[in-house]
């Protein structure tokens, strides 16, 4: 489980280790929209096809699928969700998420490779954003490796049998939408690797796979994306599975971040703007909020072809020195975090930002422009970059295209208030 060191593009959360799992029966398909609808009387999904997968569910919401679709099939429901507590008795025999090992295992399928099918990824294997495979960080400009090509982007979700299956015969674990697992994300425990289900605390649930609109790299299959539990994505669905043998145990997890916005918080708005899209954001937000407000500015600013020398800092994982700075971080309940979304994932001067700061027992709200990412995985390498935080519900929006009532829903949604 997890990436070789020699493995491009990889994560520092992506430790090789063994694990040992037993046997499980697992789903080959994506949960379909025509599934979810029947068992719970809805549909969330952004794009609609009853064999399209459901996607803008919650971690939640995917838990209370698996327990009602269990309930229906006369099996013993598996999850028991008490206040911030979610249990997990592993001796029942309903449906239930994957575990992040097992989703590992699964979508692997006996390859040690970086995809199922292989090193490279092209959308005849994949529903993702063709344009962007892998490795194309480091080939855009110059191409230099001639293995890097880039394929079809759909643009959106495709039914759950489509493509090729991989040699255990499961249907588009690489793509289409990224899949929650039952794990808090967290560092693997190296120790505990007997049927690991991930940590007992923790704020963030774990997703894999990548979906339609990711890079390449997020496809990869020791990928990790972390996300907050109640977020919804039409980039985000789920699989199910059931235990071939039940284990003796019940796994208790409870949200250990307990952080709440007060009743009149002290509001930051921080942004790093380019092109003055992320900057007429910034300005509508504080006039809704009344916020105090910082631009993240370089000491030597990019200039140039920008997507070439961002790509350069990304991939040199270069963190460029900033000329602003806030001189009583402490002061501030609530940052609100703009960016433009490049490469998929924030710029380097916004990483640059959160390292100078202790965002401990705060509120992280982002909003992102961009050109069709939408997010990318920016939201969950912010979540990961600030672990003593509370990262909230993002707002995305296309280049000149922020809308003000939008705005006023993003901010009540994560309970921001208005002046």
């Amino acid at each position: 489980m997890g990436s070789l060191q020699d493995e491009r593009q990889r994560g520092q959360d992506e430790v090789s280790h063994e694990v040992t799992i037993g046997a499980f029966y697992v789903d080959p398909y994506e949960v379909r929209q025509s599934d979810y609808e029947r068992i719970m009387g809805e549909n969330p999904s952004h794009f609609r096809g009853g064999d399209l997968p459901v996607e803008n569910v919650t971690w939640y919401e995917a838990v209370e699928y698996c327990n009602r679709l269990s309930e229906s099939a006369g099996l013993t429901p598996v999850y028991t969700i008490e206040g911030g507590t979610v249990s997990w008795d592993r001796s029942a025999d309903g449906y239930r998420l994957l575990t992040e090992a097992e989703w590992e295992y699964a979508a692997r399928a006996g390859t040690t490779t970086i995809y199922n099918f292989g090193n490279q990824v092209h959308s005849d294997y994949a529903n993702f954003e063709g344009s962007y495979p892998y490795l194309i960080e480091e080939n855009y400009v110059s191409r230099r490796n001639p293995d890097v090509v880039t394929s079809r982007n759909r643009g959106e979700t495709i039914a759950v049998d489509s493509l090729e299956p991989n040699a255990f015969g499961l249907y588009n674990t690489h793509g289409n939408v990224s899949e929650w697992c039952f794990d808090y994300y967290g560092e693997y425990d190296l120790e505990n690797t007997d049927n690991p289900a991930g940590a007992v605390n923790g704020s963030l649930r774990v997703n894999r796979g990548g979906g339609y609109n990711d890079f390449g790299k997020h496809l990869r299959s020791a990928y990790r994306s972390a996300t907050n539990p109640v977020d919804a994505d039409q980039n985000l669905g789920f699989r199910i599975c059931r235990n071939a043998e039940g284990i003796n145990e019940t796994i208790k997890t409870t949200c250990s971040l307990h952080i709440s916005i007060p009743e009149n918080p002290r509001i930051l708005i921080a942004y790093f703007s380019y092109s003055g899209n992320t900057e007429d954001a910034a300005h509508i937000i504080q006039q809704k909020t009344g916020a105090d407000m910082i631009e993240i500015t370089m000491e030597e600013p990019y200039s140039g072809n920008i997507y070439e020398v961002s790509q350069q800092d990304l991939m040199n994982n270069v963190h460029p020195a900033l000329s602003g700075h806030v001189e009583n971080m402490s002061q501030y309940d609530v940052i609100l975090l703009g960016y433009p979304t490049w490469w998929a994932t924030m710029p380097m001067p916004v990483y640059s930002f959160l390292e100078e700061y202790d965002f401990s027992g705060k509120t992280i709200v982002s909003f992102s422009s961009h050109g069709g990412t939408m997010f990318g995985d920016s939201v969950s390498d912010l979540s990961k970059a600030v672990p003593g935080a509370y990262v909230g519900l993002g707002y995305e929006f296309n280049y000149s295209s922020s809308d003000r009532d939008e705005i006023s829903q993003w901010l009540a949604l994560n309970g921001v208030p208005e002046q």
